[in-house]
């Protein structure tokens, strides 16, 4: 397996009780999804997680989804198989700024999976890609992360 970007240490250190991360998908060019998860109730070895989709003015639409998670369960999203992974280190220009990221890029079948992890961010990635054929036709892009004030 690839050693994944983060240790679950780094990512409960990094999703405090309210931190919450705003991503937006689009297919094609398309935007098909806007959400925001919000992490709370963290514990030593576990989060609980509300996920809420969001209109094109980035406001809630509807009932959040709830979830209980684990940091190792978290860290786990990001570990891929050796044989078909290349990591490699590529700066990027984000809705958050100009990031340093680890990039991992995932062949599976037809299409690569692309992943760019963010020391600034440890979690989830701050952007993600399907690519077919040299082209990308699908994203998802961390737009925004807001920890809750001191």
């Amino acid at each position: 397996m690839a050693a994944p970007p983060f240790t679950a240490a780094q990512i409960r250190a990094a999703c405090p009780d309210g931190h919450a991360v705003d991503i937006v998908t689009t297919r094609d060019g398309e935007v098909v999804d806007r959400r925001r998860t919000v992490y709370f109730h963290p514990d030593e070895w576990a989060v609980s997680m509300s996920v809420t989709a969001l209109g094109a003015d980035g406001e809630p639409v509807g009932d959040a989804m709830e979830a209980r998670s684990t940091w190792h369960e978290l860290r786990d999203h990001a570990v891929f198989p050796g044989d078909v992974t290349t990591v490699t280190r590529e700066t990027i220009e984000t809705p958050l700024g100009r990031l340093e990221c680890a990039r991992y890029d995932v062949a599976s079948g037809e299409v690569t999976l692309v992943f760019w992890f963010s020391g600034q961010f440890p979690g989830m990635p701050i952007r993600s890609a399907t690519v077919s054929e040299g082209r990308e036709v699908e994203t998802t892009t961390v737009t925004a992360v807001t920890d809750p004030s001191p």
